[in-house]
């Protein structure tokens, strides 16, 4: 084996492909999320910012692998395509830390579920689970979207409310170390 081929080898794996559920904030619900995190910029200072462009709702995390899965794709539009929810709305209303305790994610959360939301949680749930997901939908939902990753034990001061009107949710595949998302799909909420 040449020198060469042994540094391409060492370079490590290839990437996590990242497969999740999600909603997406309007461009002026995007702004509104911004302006939070804009005036929460200066009491965390050692926070890690995720830009506007990336900010979404995860509803279900279908799970990880070192490259694209065609067949998870695939499944998971089957399952949206034979899914139509109700609108909602939701309040996003305080900060909550989660996730990694030692690096937690800073977010906007919502305080409750509207009885729409958590109806169609669920039912897009009963869908992934019969498509094969089983393992890797999650079982409990906290509505909240990442402003950035920050220190434990970060303040967590009141925060203007933020309402989102989703008109459809999204099929999203993120792949480690890309800035963009890959849209798989989008699939409308019925109306009012």
């Amino acid at each position: 084996m040449s020198m060469q081929n042994d540094l391409f080898e060492s370079q490590g794996s290839a990437p996590l492909h990242r497969l999740f559920f999600a909603l997406l904030p309007s461009a002026s619900e995007r702004a509104q999320v911004a302006d939070v995190a804009d005036g929460l910029r200066a009491s965390h200072p050692h926070t890690r910012w995720v830009n506007p462009e990336r900010y979404h709702l995860t509803l279900h995390y279908l799970g990880e692998s070192s490259g694209p899965r065609e067949d998870w794709i695939a499944r998971a539009r089957e399952a949206a395509e034979s899914f139509s929810g109700e609108a909602f709305h939701l309040q996003l209303d305080h900060l909550l830390p989660l996730g990694n305790p030692r690096r937690p994610a800073l977010t906007l959360a919502a305080s409750s579920s509207s009885t729409e939301l958590l109806r169609f949680w669920r039912g897009l749930q009963e869908r992934l689970i019969r498509a094969g997901f089983k393992d890797h939908v999650g079982k409990s939902f906290v509505p909240h979207l990442t402003l950035g990753y920050s220190e434990p034990g970060a303040a967590t001061p009141a925060v203007a409310s933020v309402g989102l009107a989703p008109d459809g949710f999204v099929l999203i595949q993120s792949i480690e170390g890309q800035s963009g998302y890959t849209f798989l799909g989008h699939w409308r909420l019925g109306t009012d």
